[in-house]
């Protein structure tokens, strides 16, 4: 929120993602809704206009550690906003 605070004009896409754990198709609803989460929190809670988020997921597709331990697949679980 503070460096969407800070940046006025800068637009984002809140980018949900999952573990592996589960159907790819399920994966990609939980991110999806994992994003939106997370935009209506910005925009509720912070003031962030709704126009300059765009939230979507990706699944389990792009992990940033191994899924073969719990360790792994809690750091995969995440949201990242990526400057549009």
């Amino acid at each position: 929120a503070k460096l969407l605070q800070a940046d006025p004009g800068m637009k984002v896409y809140v980018v949900g993602h999952t573990d592996n754990v589960a159907s790819l198709d399920l994966n990609m609803k939980l991110s999806k809704a994992r994003a939106e989460s997370v935009v209506q929190a910005l925009v509720s809670r912070h003031g962030i206009a709704q126009n300059r988020l765009m939230g979507m997921g990706v699944g389990p597709l792009a992990p940033v550690v191994s899924n073969e331990n719990e360790e792994g697949r809690s750091k995969n679980r995440r949201v990242e906003l990526v400057k549009q």
